[in-house]
């Protein structure tokens, strides 16, 4: 596997849901650049309206895009994350080593990661959260 990349610059933002073309908040990504395919390590819960990411040994599937420092900000209100107040924060915006598809290499980007209790969820174990709305009937 090759080695991963620090550095951000541009920022590098892994979607994996609501943020997702053909999804309810994909406008809030207008102005991003698509990299493509990738895969972050975690697990994926359905909490109904929005997925939740948490860091795990699986993999979940989405897309990288380059962003903005800008928008960064304004997706953090989005996600209502809140960074002088990571306890009060829904999500926290992290670093995690993205894996582009067809073996294209990994590159270090940022992710939303639920910071909740993910215990009466409903697990999607595939991580993938387009195809979990398919199987479901939603999209």
């Amino acid at each position: 596997m090759p080695a991963v990349s620090r550095a951000l610059t541009p920022p590098l933002l892994f979607i994996y849901g609501t943020l997702l073309p053909g999804l309810a908040l994909h406008g809030a990504m207008q102005g991003a650049r698509c990299i493509g395919e990738a895969t972050v390590p975690g697990r994926l819960f359905d909490l109904g309206p929005y997925p939740a990411l948490v860091p795990g040994p699986a993999r979940v599937a989405g897309l990288l895009y380059a962003v903005s420092e800008a928008q960064l900000v304004r997706l953090d209100a989005l996600e209502e994350y809140d960074p002088t107040n990571p306890a009060g924060s829904l999500y926290l915006r992290q670093r995690l080593p993205a894996a582009l598809a067809h073996g294209r290499g990994v590159c270090e980007a940022f992710v939303y990661v639920y910071n909740r209790a993910v215990d009466a969820a409903t697990p999607i174990p595939h991580g993938d959260y387009r195809r979990h709305l398919r199987e479901r009937g939603g999209a």
